[in-house]
């Protein structure tokens, strides 16, 4: 399980001429990164006497945070396997295996893209009340979660083109472009905050 790696490692593996792990896993490590950077935020401003009326919202912030690393560390070896079924599919010309295989990685990264930008949503609500000593940070947060989101878009992108259905193609299309004008949105405003 490359979660469980040492940092070096999974770069190591990552770096290698090896197809697997590839640029999805490493678009839910990025996610894993934005809600770790979250939770630290959230951890600096709780129990501080200056922002003693936020706590409870930086308290919800910080378990939301916490539950999603979680997840997203767990995307980075899901990710893997889907690739393996992907590449597997492929060497066998199983077409009919191809488009199943490929529609499952659309629906799982548009997952991974909702997860991403809802901790988008989460550094917007931190940088509003978390501590400001850390303002640096909610920038950090922010550039980090819109390559996420970025990134886990591009890998849907790359397995529709796979995929016969035009109109599903076309609203997962619409769907994503949203979701990353979304982002790139939230991006300015925890910027703004920031500075």
């Amino acid at each position: 399980m490359y979660s469980k790696e040492t940092i070096e490692g999974f770069l190591n593996e990552l770096a290698s001429e090896q197809s697997i792990p590839g640029g999805g896993s490493a678009a839910a490590l990025s996610g894993a990164l934005n809600a770790a950077v979250i939770s630290f935020i959230s951890n600096l401003t709780i129990g501080k006497e200056k922002y003693k009326d936020v706590e409870d919202e930086a308290k919800a912030i910080l378990a939301e945070s916490n539950q999603l690393k979680k997840e997203m560390l767990i995307m980075i070896d899901q990710d893997s396997q889907i690739l393996s079924q992907i590449l597997d599919s492929y060497k066998a010309g199983d077409q009919v295996k191809v488009k199943s295989v490929c529609s499952d990685a659309v629906e799982f990264s548009m997952d991974m893209t909702k997860k991403a930008l809802r901790l988008m949503e989460l550094t917007l609500a931190i940088s509003k009340i978390g501590n400001r000593m850390l303002a640096s940070d909610f920038e950090v947060a922010a550039y980090i979660g819109d390559a996420a989101v970025g990134s886990a878009v591009a890998n849907i992108k790359i397995n529709l083109k796979s995929l016969d259905d035009n109109e599903y193609k076309e609203n997962v299309k619409k769907e994503y472009k949203v979701l990353k004008a979304k982002s790139a949105q939230l991006k300015e405003e925890i910027i703004a905050l920031a500075n």
